[in-house]
């Protein structure tokens, strides 16, 4: 017996050993042999073996029927000629990597694809599928794995002709990963559950991602760009769609995100940027016990944010960002949303504040913009957006409460700061919300009224929106640029004013301009203000002041050489303003009145105030919407000195805490006293940049001190400081006038008070200080 289980025994190990000989089998295809047709080696491959193909053509239908690993080397091709499907992988465990895949059939009725799986287990990776009409057609194909290929579809059809770069039928718990599928029609998951869609790159189809009746699909992290509609799900439940970057869609429907009669959504924070529609929601949910949350999500430069039909009701948005979206939401055919919830959103056009420093806005978000209404209830009006008539009625909806319409939705806690926005986002940004001008209306009322729907920018914790943006975005990114100014010229006729002007200002910066009269300084703040047209390219904020003025502007808060203001009183004009700018708080108002002092002036007409009480009051205009960046034009002017020291001195405390300041200024201790660095313009050229010390030194080397000597010691006090080698000489008042060095403005004190000539009283001047 000891012996019969021995043997046994061995036979056993030796069969084991045949086996798995015969599993790392090894079958070598290409033009030198064994074989030279990759049929001719599956025919002979048994389960577990491997077919490898060496770098050339090969000719199709391949028809692999056993458990087999086809692995290309070099690239080698299998074509179809024209005819049928190219590959067909009809065996449980099949694997097909490393092969470039073409020359299908163009049949749409009989499905004529690059890869057909109808059995269970599949692997299709690293591979490369062109010239083919569908792509990948999974077809009753459980748990395959579609990873690493790159797929488009016949390059002569248009869009509607090709086919499916990926076809999933009754197919449940596939992976499809890390593909590059473009110019083919659509992904399209039909009855096919627990399927997970995620790292793949999708562009210039029709559907990126199309899902019916798949319930419990996660697709994730994928990037979905330029195609017709985003993803969209229909009649499916418990879906995932989470961190897709979805941008560009813009079809005849061009929705980012998509849902029809689907229940059960988790939408997470997915960025949906550059789309006619961000969300678009019909149906939804489906079964009123299952409700969808949106949260988390970057809604952005969109043409309408959200579209939502009126029945739609019972969803949760919470903690996204509707940011620059020419209409925040929309209600398809009119209405109001009241049965959704909106909790903690941020809206960019939101105008209240943060007080207590929660990261919430004190007051609720209303969606009210009169317009907005019109265009969901007549979608035709679109044709005149930011045209004069728009704005002329969105002025009256906001100035006089009898038009104002009911808010289609209200978020009762906004959030004050938004989430980063990707670099994707502003780097490809191209709707017309990004694009148009800030309109006539700006210009009517002068840039002090800023623009309609400014938002709040500032933090309670003293960081604005805009420095956290620029902090965690890629808009002008690692240094936090504020201001980026490349080559900016500006001609009048034949005369030059600015050319080839390049700087940035970084965020938290007091950058001072300085030249002659003449030199281009106010032509410079016009440009960045965007109010005249320049060569070059200047962004604020990260936004282009050509394509989206609007939108730059509201970093900014301007503040000219001498205000011009209606003869109301302070407060009344505080609140005109703070209505355009949609700043709808008597906190901030008040808060401001203190600040500027204007506390006791403010049921003074304006015609009453003093210089240095107007220029206090058009500082308080530029802050109303507490924006990072003040833009000055020669502001204390027209001041006395009082004035103009307590005007220094509001400024000095706004750059501490954080603000963005360029100015220009013709004295140079406002420039010693308040700029970290001086932006040097000569006849509209940039000369240099350079700090104040170095002004000082380049270009004001002498100071000019006038010094009141008793007349008996007068000609002992010339001779001492002659004889000390510096230039003086009397002037026609009795007085001593002696030119030094500007960091010697000591050594005339010095020289007499060792000779022991007295110094009643002195004048110090600079030399070269342009006017």
């Amino acid at each position: 017996m000891r012996r019969l289980a021995a043997a046994l025994l061995l036979i056993a190990l030796l069969v084991a050993g045949a086996q798995t000989a015969h599993a790392q089998a090894r079958l070598v295809v290409s033009a030198q042999g064994p074989y030279t047709a990759i049929q001719a080696a599956l025919a002979d491959a048994r389960d577990g073996d491997t077919i490898e193909v060496r770098g050339g053509t090969y000719a199709g239908p391949v028809v692999v029927e056993r458990r087999v690993e086809l692995l290309g080397i070099d690239w080698p091709v299998i074509d179809g000629g024209g005819r049928d499907t190219v590959v067909k992988l009809a065996a449980d465990g099949a694997m097909l990597r490393g092969f470039v895949v073409r020359g299908s059939g163009v049949e749409p009725d009989r499905d004529d694809s690059g890869i057909t799986v109808t059995a269970d287990g599949v692997t299709i990776e690293g591979n490369r599928l062109d010239d083919v009409l569908f792509g990948v057609f999974l077809s009753k194909a459980a748990d395959a794995v579609v990873r690493g290929n790159e797929i488009s579809s016949k390059a002569q059809y248009d869009t509607g002709r090709k086919g499916d770069a990926v076809r999933v039928w009754y197919s449940p718990r596939g992976l499809i990963e890390r593909n590059h599928i473009h110019d083919a029609r659509d992904v399209v998951l039909w009855y096919a559950s627990d399927i997970i869609v995620r790292d793949n790159l999708i562009e210039r189809g029709r559907y990126g991602v199309h899902l019916m009746y798949s319930n419990n699909a996660h697709v994730e992290r994928n990037r979905v760009i330029g195609n017709s509609i985003g993803i969209f799900a229909m009649y499916s439940k418990d879906l995932v769609l989470q961190a897709n970057l979805l941008r560009g869609q813009r079809g005849p429907s061009g929705y980012a995100l998509g849902f029809k009669d689907a229940d059960g959504l988790a939408v997470l924070d997915n960025v949906l940027v550059d789309n006619r529609a961000g969300f678009f929601l019909d149906g939804t949910p489906f079964t009123p016990q299952s409700p969808s949350r949106f949260r988390g999500n970057i809604v952005a430069f969109n043409d309408i944010g959200a579209i939502l039909l009126p029945a739609v009701k019972g969803n949760l948005f919470e903690g996204n960002t509707f940011w620059e979206n020419i209409e925040q939401v929309g209600v398809q055919g009119g209405g109001r949303l009241a049965a959704n919830l909106w909790d903690g959103n941020y809206w960019s056009d939101y105008g209240g504040l943060d007080v207590n420093g929660d990261g919430l806005g004190e007051a609720p978000y209303h969606s009210d913009r009169l317009f907005d209404g019109l265009m969901d209830r007549e979608p035709m009006l679109r044709a005149l957006l930011y045209s004069p008539t728009v704005q002329a009625l969105e002025m009256a909806a906001t100035t006089f409460p009898i038009v104002r319409p009911e808010p289609k939705l209200v978020d009762a806690r906004p959030r004050a700061l938004p989430a980063a926005i990707p670099p994707d986002a502003i780097a490809t940004a191209t709707n017309p919300a990004a694009t148009a001008a800030a309109g006539a209306l700006l210009m009517s009322l002068g840039i002090l009224t800023g623009v309609l729907a400014l938002p709040r920018w500032r933090a309670a914790s003293g960081a604005t929106t805009m420095q956290a943006y620029a902090a965690s975005s890629d808009a002008n990114a690692a240094a936090a640029i504020q201001v980026a100014a490349r080559a900016v010229g500006k001609r009048y006729g034949a005369v030059r004013v600015l050319e080839g002007v390049s700087f940035d200002v970084r965020t938290g910066e007091a950058l001072a301009l300085w030249g002659a009269n003449g030199a281009g300084k106010t032509t410079l703040i016009k440009a960045i203000l965007g109010l005249i047209d320049f060569d070059g390219a200047i962004t604020v904020a990260g936004r282009d002041v050509k394509r989206a003025g609007k939108q730059a502007r509201r970093a900014l808060g301007y503040v000219p050489q001498e205000a011009a203001f209606n003869d109301w009183s302070v407060q009344q004009t505080l609140e005109f303003y703070a209505r355009l700018k949609r700043v709808a708080t008597a906190r901030r108002i008040g808060a401001l009145l203190d600040r500027m002092g204007l506390r006791e002036h403010a049921a003074k007409p304006v015609s009453a105030l003093s210089g240095g009480l107007k220029q206090r009051l058009a500082l308080a205009v530029a802050l109303l919407a507490d924006p990072p960046l003040l833009l000055l034009d020669e502001p204390t002017s027209n001041l006395d000195k009082q004035a103009r020291a307590d005007y220094l001195a509001l400024l000095a405390e706004l750059r501490a805490e954080g603000k963005t300041i360029v100015f220009t200024s013709h004295r140079f201790e406002e420039v010693e006293g308040l700029a970290d660095r001086v932006l040097v313009l000569d006849q509209g050229v940039l000369a240099e940049i350079v700090t104040p010390e170095e002004l000082r030194a380049r270009w004001m080397p002498e100071v000019e001190v006038t010094l009141w000597v008793g007349e008996a010691q007068r000609a002992e006090a010339l001779a001492a400081l002659q004889a000390a080698g510096l230039a003086a000489h009397l002037n026609g008042r009795g007085t001593i006038v002696c030119s030094v060095p500007a960091g010697e403005k000591m050594r005339p004190f010095e020289t007499l008070a060792a000779c022991g000539v007295h110094v009643a009283n002195f004048e110090v001047e600079r030399g070269r200080a342009w006017s």
